[in-house]
């Protein structure tokens, strides 16, 4: 049975995530690889004791697009934009991005959800503020660290947000604790496996985790984060969003390539609305 768009985005407003076959090339991927390596390989020991249930958590700003213009290449994939057209999101706005790579015999990430609008009305509704687009460079199994998702909690209260931390604290991250409950089968959990070269696109309201790496070796994704209908979002959130993430669009080195690449998703708010302010836990009008 062929998938009409409409079924995709109802798939998509419904479960809180959608999963994209065969995204990226071979050729694009061994990049992808080499560099994250390369920067990865310029990190302190300490980042990496401070991430240990991550496993890294290297920015990709602007900056680092234009540094590495594979990365650019990522953020404005053609197949990529395509696919969120089919989801209804024809001019997406690119935040700003996450190199998370999780070492050989590493644990479990905790259970979180990056939700950080929540006194804004528009977080309450299907129509999606902020979403990550996670690729994997490798193959992810439950084995290895692949996701783990809770479909339907960008939209419906579940127990986890009455009893894990809002946002990623150290005990969290350094994996200090490892009966916390953030660590622990949740109710209603599912896998989602990948093959290198797909991606998943989820709410940033979304609970999701992964398992823990009990393989030789080195799983590394890339946690890419957009705003999807930043152009048909209230004023604002607009404001509120550019406000947050202005820092993340300096643009000290600009090839001009590059830049024609990714100018049209950079994110332009000149009305004069109020920004909100951040809200990490979400309000009663979560049921």
């Amino acid at each position: 049975m062929k998938i009409t768009d409409s079924d995709m985005q109802q798939r998509f407003v419904n479960d809180g995530f959608y999963v994209f076959r065969n995204l990226l090339e071979p050729e694009l991927i061994d990049k992808l690889r080499r560099i994250t390596d390369e920067v990865l390989d310029q990190q302190e020991e300490t980042h990496f004791e401070q991430q240990r249930a991550p496993g890294s958590m290297v920015m990709i700003d602007w900056d680092m697009a234009y540094r590495y213009d594979v990365f650019a290449e990522l953020i404005v994939h053609p197949k990529m934009l395509k696919r969120l057209a089919e989801l209804g999101f024809a001019q997406p706005k690119f935040g700003h991005g996450r190199v998370i790579s999780k070492p050989p015999h590493s644990p479990r990430l905790f259970w979180h959800e990056d939700g950080r609008f929540w006194d804004d009305p528009v977080s309450y509704t299907p129509q999606p503020i902020q979403c990550f687009l996670m690729y994997y460079l490798v193959d992810t199994t439950p084995e290895n660290g692949c996701l783990r998702v809770i479909p339907g909690s960008h939209l419906k209260r579940h127990a986890l947000h009455d009893e894990v931390p809002e946002r990623h604290t150290e005990k969290l991250s350094t994996y200090a604790d490892p009966g916390h409950i953030a660590f622990q089968y949740a109710d209603g959990e599912i896998d989602v496996p990948l093959k290198a070269g797909d991606a998943v696109m989820g709410y940033g309201t979304l609970f999701h985790s992964a398992h823990a790496n009990r393989t030789d070796r080195r799983r590394t994704g890339l946690t890419m984060w957009y705003y999807p209908d930043f152009v048909n979002l209230p004023e604002h959130t607009q404001a509120t969003v550019v406000s947050l993430e202005t820092k993340t669009q300096t643009t000290s080195r600009s090839p001009r390539r590059i830049q024609r690449l990714m100018e049209p998703l950079r994110m332009v708010y000149e009305g004069d609305a109020d920004p909100i302010p951040q809200q990490w836990t979400p309000g009663v009008d979560l049921k």
